[in-house]
């Protein structure tokens, strides 16, 4: 969803993978600058993990080494980003954008993420799993490092700019060439994180800072989880309803999600309406309170003819009386 902004730079993926295709890939970039660095990264970097020795690594293991999952993302991750140089390099473009990934094996989650875009799960009917950490330039260990690098970091920004501290693109903070790219001001290594699926887990979510700003992780879950319980099974509908959620929340940015119902997932009657009874009642609600502020506005326009009405009459009162001579110990009265 664009949102309140003037152009529309998120992206995403959500696939099975080519060659192996009980493994779905996830994906959300938000871009900045441009949609140049989230358009590219969507497009490119199921093929750059596909190409990578890594991932054929992982292929070829019987016993699918989730470490090996591990490196073949944060592997494509480094290569997609010298793919994006050249081909920004051609094109004169300067956007970035931050990315949080997750490849869904038949027995694990396995984040990758760099950047402020988040990925949560519900577990349990009860808990949420935060399956990515924020990457804030305020942060110790990103501080560290851009200080590292010879940058700084003022009003939460890289060098005083940049408002995030690891993403795709953003070479102007890539410059220095006797650094690796884990030590740059603005990186493009992911933090991996794996967990292990669960029968009772029920819903994943990856989104950009257009849904968190608004939103904690535990009432982005709560809210899928009633959205399942209004029997809606439309996956499309409930990633836009908790798009609709986020902007009647007040989030000003692009706003892009990918909601992922799991076996887990309770879901409630389908006589419940699902998503398009929700929007009804909104739409209902709104009204009833469009009416009731027209109520009010005409009732204090109504009340402001009264009361002028009444000093009219007070000051003609007031004229008639000037008109008349005063009593004894009177004195005139003026208009």
């Amino acid at each position: 969803m664009q949102g309140w902004r003037t152009e529309m730079e998120d992206a995403h993926i959500a696939m099975s993978m080519p060659s192996l295709p009980d493994h779905t890939f996830f994906a959300v970039f938000d871009g900045h600058g441009g949609a140049g660095a989230a358009e590219f990264a969507a497009k490119r970097l199921v093929t750059v993990i596909e190409d990578s020795a890594l991932w054929r690594k992982y292929l070829n293991d019987p016993s699918k080494s989730l470490e090996n999952l591990g490196d073949a993302l944060t592997a494509a991750f480094i290569e997609l980003d010298k793919v994006l140089y050249l081909h920004q390099q051609s094109v004169g473009d300067i956007s970035g954008c931050t990315s949080v990934t997750c490849m869904v094996t038949p027995t694990h989650y396995v984040c990758a993420n760099a950047g402020d875009s988040r990925c949560v799960l519900g577990r349990g009917h009860h808990e949420t799993e935060p399956l990515s950490t924020d990457h804030k330039p305020q942060d110790a260990d990103e501080f560290r490092r851009i200080e590292k690098a010879g940058g700084c970091v003022q009003w939460g920004r890289v060098d005083g700019d940049l408002a995030v501290s690891r993403g795709f693109g953003d070479f102007a903070y890539k410059r220095r060439n006797d650094l690796t790219p884990h030590e740059q001001k603005v990186t493009c290594i992911p933090d991996i994180k794996i967990i292990e699926r669960a029968p009772e887990d029920d819903v994943l979510i990856l989104a950009c800072d257009g849904l968190w700003d608004v939103m904690t992780s535990s009432e982005s879950i709560l809210s899928v989880r009633d959205i399942f319980l209004s029997g809606e099974v439309d996956m499309k509908l409930v990633a836009e309803e908790m798009l609709d959620l986020a902007l009647d929340k007040g989030s000003k940015d692009n706003i892009s999600a990918i909601v992922v119902r799991l076996s887990g997932a309770t879901l409630g009657s389908k006589e419940n309406g699902g998503i398009l009874e929700r929007r009804r009642q909104r739409e209902l609600l709104a009204e009833q309170n469009s009416a009731k502020v027209t109520a009010a506005a005409k009732g204090t326009f109504e009340d402001d003819e009264e009361e002028d009405y009444d000093e009219s009459e007070h000051i003609e009162n007031r004229l008639e009386i000037s008109d008349t001579e005063p009593s004894s110990g009177d004195e005139k009265v003026k208009a």
